[in-house]
């Protein structure tokens, strides 16, 4: 996140840096193409009940709800490669070549690197789960204090590298079994619809139950969260949630205060500006209107009163 403001300041506001612009277009790709296979899965699924009909001539018909379906599935294994890809690269600038280049590097630090990336389950994630389990029963009255991203968060990234794999695995035996009878049983494929269906079943009960509650429609955010639009979360979300990396982001502005960003000031003087063409112009006003009353002008350009 070099070079990108930790902090925003927005209507006396700040706001804190919680995912990137690239870590937004991802999961736009993930939400857009997720929320097409279940608009199109399900009716193929459910073909005998009175609704499947109407959604799937809202698409278009049977082929064109069935295409649809299979060019989303498509984009979404496509985006999981490109996320390993991107994880691969995150380790290679921010660790692997530095240290490569420096010659300190060392298997053991590469690891505690890995162990300790924000998304990494961890120790702290067990003591965290243990101290919410303690604060939901009233047994304790802390909370516990996050990091960048908590165990919740990291239980809806995790189930992606399970879920897509067995999705798009049985569902490219489903596009094309008599391929995929080449290598595996008959029956493997009938399994593989039996999979592909209820692993979907099992994605929507957890992405609109588990995860839209968690991060849109509890108390702290309904009746959304800005954070996968802007990236940013305002102070108050940043410490009530995660108040372990609002910490860490305030001690890297204190020492670094290139990485915050006053808009306040930015639109202050804008505004100054804006002031000062608005003037100019009333004084260009000012000056026509005395050139064109108060005096006349003569062929050789000398002024008469």
């Amino acid at each position: 996140m070099k070079g990108l403001p930790l902090v925003k300041i927005k209507n006396g506001e700040r706001h804190y840096l919680k995912l990137t612009q690239n870590q937004r277009v991802q999961h736009l790709f993930i939400m857009v193409t997720f929320i097409l296979l279940v608009a199109t899965g399900f009716p193929l699924k459910f073909h005998f009940y009175p609704w499947a009909k109407p959604m799937i001539e809202l698409f278009g018909g049977l082929h064109v709800t069935r295409f649809i379906h299979r060019v989303c599935g498509v984009i979404m294994v496509g985006q999981f490669f490109y996320h390993w890809y991107y994880l691969f690269k995150n380790m290679a600038l921010n660790y692997i070549i530095p240290a490569k280049k420096t010659g300190t590097f060392s298997w053991g630090e590469f690891g505690r690197f890995v162990y300790y990336s924000p998304m990494c389950p961890r120790k702290k994630d067990a003591q965290d789960i243990a101290a919410f389990i303690k604060y939901a029963l009233f047994i304790s009255d802390d909370m516990p204090k996050h990091e960048r991203f908590h165990w919740r968060e990291k239980f809806d990234y995790w189930a992606v590298f399970w879920g897509i794999p067995v999705l798009g695995l049985t569902g490219l035996f489903l596009w094309f079994p008599v391929w995929a009878t080449t290598f595996i049983p008959g029956w493997a494929v009938n399994i593989s619809y039996i999979a592909h269906s209820d692993e979907a079943m099992l994605a929507v009960s957890v992405i609109f139950i588990w995860h839209m509650y968690n991060a849109h429609v509890n108390y702290d955010k309904f009746p959304m969260s800005p954070l996968f639009l802007t990236g940013y979360l305002p102070e108050h979300l940043m410490k009530h949630e995660y108040y372990m990396e609002w910490a860490r982001i305030n001690r890297i502005v204190e020492k670094d205060p290139s990485r915050l960003l006053d808009l306040d000031k930015e639109k202050e003087a804008e505004m100054l500006t804006n002031q000062e063409k608005v003037e100019l112009i009333r004084e260009q006003i000012e000056f026509m209107k005395e050139s064109t009353t108060g005096g006349k002008y003569n062929r050789g350009g000398s002024h008469h009163e």
